[in-house]
């Protein structure tokens, strides 16, 4: 088994794809390629070169005048022209001296009217020759970076060619090694972003058949996309009633009911469409204090296993179930985003359920119940801060990886403090389903 993806126990850390050795030897590459990319990196570094040398180089003339030329500024580069003679002649300035092509330019940069040329200056550029010093320094100054901005778009572009051609080699080389890890695997576990990641080795791979676990949330678009061409056979395993994929747009969503339905998983899709598929119909973890919420409210045949029942009551309680109602208000969180849920603006607290549920611990401590037998859940990622704050204080909470790596994430969490300590209360979210994951067999 290999798996894809860098977060990793310690009990896992031998499957991921870093601790393979690959096994891909020299021919396998296609050299070919790898030698036509570098002929191409070859040609683009000379070509930077040039370009970076040019850039270097002071601004001639005829660059300004090609500028001019092809700009909002066209009626410059007329003014700038020398006026055409008749019959072959060439006109001479002081001295007998030939004019050079950019005499026109000069005289008119340095502040001067047309010199020689005064009397053939046409009335269409009258307003060029009219501009004071001042305005003309300004043009020029505002023609100059106008060329070195579009100089240094070039260069800049040239560099993201190399860097990319680049990126191609190493990927090939990457994708390759990978490849022939993968291929020989029997099992290849990852996430769907992880599947999308290394799709050309999990094509190479070809495998025959994907399993997906919380089918349910995860996108229609992210099971397709971690499909590869040999696949044959696709499990889907969730549960169409529970929590759906999240979308940042909720004029997509099933709830909006524009028809987008952008949130409703394949395998909801699936089910709901009447396609074949089997539902478990006997649960064996609530018992039937707890069963019977959910089953009045989401699953009408759902049955109790028999090591559900008759399972002792609540030491120091009435009930098992109790429901306890308060108006002491929550608090918001905008600089704390809900990841699980990107449609919503902030995360929450409550200081006060905080501290109802120190003293619920301290209570059921006293009746006999260890901290390895209590469990705190909370749905906001800013209580389960807060929570962890506070039950620190008295006991050493454990966070599942998830739960931790969010924390660490938002910035509430430093990575040390995200050590598991001895005998702690396990506190974590509810619902949690970090990525949709999925494993696929070859």
């Amino acid at each position: 088994m290999v798996r894809l993806g860098s977060k990793s126990a310690d009990r896992t850390k031998r499957l991921s794809l870093a601790e393979q050795s690959s096994g891909a030897k020299a021919s396998q590459y296609s050299w070919a390629f790898v030698n036509e990319k570098r002929e191409e990196l070859k040609d683009l570094e000379q070509r930077l070169n040039s370009k970076v040398t040019n850039f270097k180089a002071a601004i001639t003339k005829q660059q300004l005048m090609e500028y001019l030329e092809f700009s909002d500024d066209a009626d410059f580069h007329e003014a700038f022209l020398l006026p055409e003679q008749e019959d072959g002649m060439q006109v001479v300035g002081k001295g007998g001296k030939r004019i050079h092509d950019h005499y026109l330019l000069d005289q008119w940069a340095n502040g001067h009217d047309a010199g020689t040329f005064r009397s053939m200056v046409g009335e269409n550029h009258g307003d060029v020759w009219a501009m004071s010093p001042g305005s003309r320094k300004e043009a020029m100054d505002r023609w100059t970076w106008d060329i070195l901005r579009d100089c240094l778009e070039d260069i800049a572009s040239s560099f993201r060619d190399y860097n990319r051609i680049e990126n191609e080699i190493d990927e090939y080389f990457y994708q390759t090694k990978n490849s022939a890890i993968l291929q020989t695997k029997r099992v290849i576990g990852c996430t769907t972003t992880a599947a999308a990641k290394y799709i050309r080795a999990l094509q190479a791979a070809k495998p025959g058949v994907i399993l997906v676990e919380e089918a349910g949330e995860i996108l229609e678009s992210h099971v397709l996309t971690a499909m590869t061409p040999g696949t044959k056979q696709l499990v889907l395993i969730g549960d169409h009633k529970q929590l759906r994929p999240k979308v940042n747009n909720y004029k997509l969503t099933v709830e909006k009911g524009d028809g987008f339905d952008l949130n409703r998983s394949m395998f909801e899709r699936m089910v709901l469409t009447g396609y074949p598929h089997t539902t478990l119909l006997t649960q064996h973890r609530m018992c039937p204090e707890i069963s019977r919420l959910v089953r009045h409210l989401t699953y009408p045949d759902l049955l109790d296993a028999g090591k559900t029942q008759n399972r002792p009551e609540l030491r120091g309680f009435q009930n098992k179930v109790i429901f306890v109602n308060h108006e002491q208000p929550e608090l918001d969180l905008n600089s704390v985003s809900e990841r699980r849920d990107p449609t919503t603006k902030g995360s929450k607290q409550n200081p006060f359920e905080v501290e109802m549920v120190l003293k619920c611990i301290r209570y059921l401590a006293q009746q006999g119940y260890g901290t390895d037998q209590v469990v705190v859940l909370t749905p906001y990622l800013g209580q389960l801060h807060l929570l962890r704050g506070e039950l620190s204080k008295t006991n050493d909470p454990v966070l599942n990886d998830f739960d931790s790596y969010e924390l660490v994430r938002a910035g509430l969490l430093t990575p040390a403090s995200a050590k598991i300590a001895k005998r702690p209360i396990l506190i974590s979210t509810i619902g949690r389903s970090p990525e949709a994951a999925a494993f696929l067999t070859c």
